[in-house]
């Protein structure tokens, strides 16, 4: 499983709430046989070992698992077919005057019996939109339609590709439809050369048309959009463009190459679909990027997830960051965030950052967040699936200190480098040179600390270049940015997995 660690016994096992006795001691035989300390010398296979025997003594005893699951929050009932698990900061909340801060460690997954049911992936609608202006001429533009190229022999009948170019207009190249001569998409794409400027709008809109044209209820449908430019005028377009697309469930993806690409417009355009960006510094990067994504959408078990919620009024979501599948901030803006996709294979990861204000004790039980968590799921009778989430926490006047969980503390340390950067650029923004050099040594020493020496010197690099010039270099923001950031997918793809 991906959770791997505290309040749900069945996720600790891997199993649903409605598993029987017999599931119940074959997963736990299944992941004692991987995680029991004199076979597995990760460092963090006993701490493993010890929560999954803890989960089996309870679950496997008919009156304790009564006991258990009257018990068991409410948010972790998960619908059928999907496992849910929130792991907290804090066992509870204090009484105080003065706010505190709580974490949560939000894993959604696919039940493995169910994913491992699954015959094939569901079909997909993707439009490629690829920047053809003057700067993308030669190694970048080759090696944009040599991967293009492999990634429409992996495609199956049934899916859907159309292939938009843009620079200062844009042109349909491949209409979207299904089951397309090979050797005409190859033809036609590798016709493509570069020439003219850089104009996003009218590329996302020709892409987003084409996707348009061939929305079907059970088909995963994403805009991959690949550019080396900024565009100038046309931003507000673009975002409202974006706002449309996750109206109608349609995902934007984008990969930045080289230096002069704006990455925080390509943020914010993502992220309004519920998908990512990423930065490719070399043609490798290309491949590896349109490999990976595409990789991924084969293999999607629900998608659009998204968490429409309302918090008490002194309690406020103050930051959402995924970590998995594609690492990327969320925006928390209108009661709404946009959570992703869930992997057949992997987890859903989502970091919460929740301030609460002063909280006086008047019930046991206070509520962080209630929400309603809607997703997608093909393979269900009913697609459109909504379930209940809430989070909460016991209120107690003086709690035992207790450790918070191993995961979650190296999560959240890997956060804080994401963010130290960040704000980092904020302080260049707003003049405050001296904050932001200060924060990148701290950020500097807490890459060194984690073994990342070349990323760490990346950082030391531009301290020099930030007082001088009062700027951090494009290339160099950008590296240290995705790089911090790529350590997060780190956190949760090292650590064993129950």
């Amino acid at each position: 499983m991906a959770t791997g660690y505290l309040d749900n016994f069945y996720a600790r096992l891997g199993i649903p709430t409605t598993a029987t006795q017999e599931e119940v001691r074959s997963a736990f035989h299944a992941a004692a046989r991987k995680f029991h300390p004199d076979v597995n010398q990760d460092s963090k296979a006993p701490e493993i070992f010890l929560q999954i025997q803890e989960a089996y003594e309870t679950l496997s005893n008919p009156a304790k698992r009564i006991e258990y699951d009257q018990l068991l929050p409410q948010d972790i009932r998960s619908p059928q077919n999907i496992l849910v698990n929130a792991i907290y900061s804090r066992e509870s909340l204090t009484v105080m005057d003065h706010s505190q801060l709580l974490y949560v460690l939000l894993n959604i997954m696919a039940a493995p019996e169910v994913a491992e049911r699954i015959p094939s992936r569901q079909p997909l609608n993707v439009c490629v939109v690829i920047d053809t202006s003057n700067s993308m001429s030669g190694e970048r533009l080759d090696s944009v339609k040599d991967t293009a190229l492999n990634v429409i022999k992996s495609l199956k009948p049934q899916d859907i590709l159309s292939v938009v170019t843009f620079s200062d207009y844009a042109n349909v190249i491949i209409p979207g439809t299904r089951n397309q001569s090979l050797n005409i998409l190859e033809a036609r794409i590798s016709q493509i050369n570069a020439s003219g400027g850089t104009e996003i709008y009218k590329g996302l809109e020709a892409g987003y048309n084409e996707i348009i044209q061939n929305l079907r209820p059970n088909y995963q449908n994403h805009l991959i959009l690949i550019t080396d430019g900024r565009t100038y005028g046309d931003e507000p377009d673009c975002l409202e463009l974006a706002r449309t697309a996750a109206l109608n469930q349609v995902t934007i993806h984008a990969l930045g190459i080289g230096d002069e690409w704006n990455d925080e417009f390509m943020e914010a355009l993502t992220s309004k679909t519920g998908g990512s960006s990423e930065f490719a510094e070399s043609p490798y990067a290309i491949k590896q990027f349109l490999n990976q994504k595409f990789g991924r959408l084969q293999n999607t078990f629900a998608y659009n997830l998204s968490l429409q919620y309302t918090t008490p009024d002194n309690v406020r979501l103050r930051y959402a960051f995924r970590i998995s599948p594609d690492s990327n901030s969320i925006p928390v803006e209108d009661s709404l965030i946009l959570l992703g996709d869930i992997p057949k294979d992997h987890s859903l990861t989502v970091i919460l950052e929740f301030e609460v204000g002063s909280a006086r004790l008047q019930r046991e039980d206070y509520i962080l967040l209630d929400g309603t968590l809607d997703m997608v799921m093909p393979t269900a009778i009913v697609p459109n699936i909504s379930s209940r989430l809430t989070f909460s926490r016991r209120l107690e006047e003086n709690p035992v200190p207790v450790p918070p969980p191993r995961i979650l503390v190296e999560s959240l340390s890997r956060l804080s480098m994401y963010r130290l950067q960040e704000m980092a650029r904020r302080d260049i923004k707003e003049g405050n040179i001296g904050k932001a050099t200060s924060r990148l040594k701290n950020l500097a020493t807490q890459l060194l600390s984690s073994g990342e020496k070349r990323l760490a010197e990346t950082v030391m690099l531009e301290l020099d270049q930030i007082r001088t010039t009062r700027h951090i270099g494009p290339e160099a923001a950008k590296r240290i940015k995705y790089g911090t950031r790529a350590l997060l997918l780190d956190s949760i793809d090292e650590g064993p997995q129950p």
